[in-house]
């Protein structure tokens, strides 16, 4: 899961795996018990008033655009999976000298929100053990030295 959130990774990647690790990831994001919308809490416990609703109208950001309460968080991984896809191939195709994964989440994560936040959980944690093993293998070297 580590390299598909490195774009170089992402790049050498299969469509098997890259569907794969989409798949796995929309399994792993599932709302939590208590989520829901604060609107959706409001209207169970009382009736709108127009006064409210004409509020609830102003307060929302996109207010063109169909209401996404009833899209399931699924929904939306599977649009910024499709974003990741075009941003990552664009971004390995730039010439610029910075080719790094923290500087391509840096630059987008307001883009891909959900997936940022992944990026950060899966990117923190090393992709293999190779340095640790190295430490343990050095220490148990310098064990053998001092005995002798």
């Amino acid at each position: 899961v580590h390299a598909y959130f490195d774009p170089y990774g992402f790049s050498v990647l299969s469509q098997k795996e890259i569907g794969s690790i989409e798949r796995h990831l929309k399994n792993s994001i599932r709302p939590l018990p208590g989520e829901q919308q604060p609107s959706t809490k409001m209207s169970s416990t009382r009736k709108l008033t127009p006064l409210d609703k004409f509020l609830n109208s102003i307060d929302s950001d996109n207010n063109c655009e169909p209401s996404s309460v009833n899209k399931p968080p699924a929904y939306f991984l599977a649009e910024e999976t499709k974003r990741y896809r075009q941003l990552a191939t664009r971004f390995i195709s730039d010439v610029s000298e910075d080719k790094s994964a923290l500087f391509f989440w840096k630059c987008n994560k307001h883009l891909l929100p959900g997936l940022s936040t992944l990026a950060r959980k899966y990117l923190a944690t090393p992709a293999t053990s190779v340095p640790s093993e190295s430490a343990f293998s050095k220490s148990a070297y310098y064990g053998r030295k001092e005995r002798t």
